[in-house]
């Protein structure tokens, strides 16, 4: 997500400067440059920077890493800041509500992606699909950047931009279909397309959606509730990041998804079994404990019916 953005911003004519960590993808793009394929295609060489090199202020930072990671991505280029620079989660789930603890709501925006994009072994990024790119902000500190952004964005994206002003709400919106697709596809070890004909899963992930809408509703925050969360994900034959995260032995994402979930839904009283379930078996698979695959999806069943009282032991 961060090539792709770095790519269309780079496309308008806005300067862009990468910051990478993976040495062998810093050079690569140095090289070769961002290289996008699939529904969005182009090329762009802008700026890769490194950690250590001096480097002007800059007047917005985008974060497109893993939500765990927001700080450790941030103190390398801490010295690049002046007090007016505005920083934009480019994240799933709440990971801006994280980014807005660290930098402060009046400076934190966010580009919530309704796309679903890859890195090829090519090193390429391969773009699935792309229904929307939804901006928003927490205070007016920031509504100068983020009005700059939704221009320069709806120049590269025509029709595909909206500008918000319930940042809050359209974050529950994404994390009733993220957190419910991703999570479940983790769970039974199959991309959207595969695990959505899976026996029984269709049903929990409508039940999970609605889980995330009961929870809220206990905080009052009401949204327009997606139609479908199979198709809102946007993911089809692309892995979801958890699942990836988990394939490749690094930790996920689930704190800031269905962990975010449950964690409200204890505050208000909801009752959130598939999140709940959910959260408890990506924890036990980033410890190696499980694998993904049909008998952890089993095991999701058995917990969720021992959670509302009906296990079927």
């Amino acid at each position: 997500m961060g090539s792709l953005a770095a790519l269309l911003l780079h496309d308008v004519g806005m300067e862009v400067t990468v910051y990478e960590r993976r040495e062998e993808r810093r050079a690569e793009l140095k090289a070769e440059g961002i290289r996008v394929r699939g529904v969005l295609q182009g090329e762009a060489f802008p700026k890769v920077g490194a950690a250590g090199e001096a480097a002007p202020p800059f007047d917005v930072i985008i974060l497109a890493v893993s939500a765990r990671e927001s700080g450790d991505a941030l103190r390398p280029i801490s010295p690049f800041v002046h007090r007016d620079t505005v920083y934009v989660s480019m994240q799933d789930g709440n990971a801006v509500s994280a980014l807005a603890g660290l930098a402060g709501e009046e400076r934190t925006c966010a580009i919530l992606s309704w796309a679903s994009a890859c890195e090829s072994a090519e090193g390429e990024v391969e773009v699935e699909g792309l229904l929307s790119f939804v901006l928003g902000s927490f205070g007016p500190g920031a509504e100068m950047a983020i009005g700059g952004l939704v221009e320069a964005l709806s120049a590269a994206c025509p029709g595909k931009v909206t500008l918000t002003d319930d940042l809050g709400g359209e974050i529950w919106r994404r994390l009733e279909a993220a957190a419910a697709v991703s999570g479940l596809c983790a769970v039974a070890g199959a991309v959207p397309q595969e695990a959505r004909s899976l026996e029984g899963i269709s049903a929990l992930c409508e039940e999970a959606a609605g889980e995330c809408r009961k929870t809220a509703s206990g905080e009052g925050r009401e949204y327009q509730v997606p139609l479908n969360p199979w198709e809102d994900a946007v993911w089809k034959g692309v892995k979801p990041p958890m699942l990836r995260d988990i394939e490749t032995g690094r930790k996920t994402e689930a704190a800031f998804l269905s962990g975010y979930i449950v964690q409200q839904a204890r505050s208000t009283g909801v009752d959130v079994p598939v999140h709940s379930a959910v959260l408890s078996l990506v924890r036990e698979m980033e410890s190696g404990l499980r694998s993904p695959g049909e008998a952890t999806l089993k095991e999701l069943i058995r917990r969720i019916e021992e959670e509302k009282g009906m296990s079927l032991l």
